[in-house]
């Protein structure tokens, strides 16, 4: 897999996303890793930017941890 360009990072993160069928959010832009945090909770879990591009391109940003 190609890395995910900065451009694209960003794009991700400002999309609505859930992890564990809670609103979540992605951070962590200038980071190797993703990190997708409930916003309700503070749960958090990391993920490859390339998962994460997948999840949200082919899951409807339906993150599981």
């Amino acid at each position: 897999m190609m890395a995910v360009p900065e451009a694209r990072r960003r794009e991700l993160a400002s999309g609505p996303v859930t992890l564990n069928g809670e609103r979540a959010v992605v951070t962590g832009v200038k980071n190797v890793f993703a990190t997708v945090i409930q916003v309700d909770t503070g749960l958090g879990c990391e993920f490859s930017w390339e998962a994460v591009e997948y999840v949200i391109t082919n899951n409807s940003g339906s993150f599981k941890s």
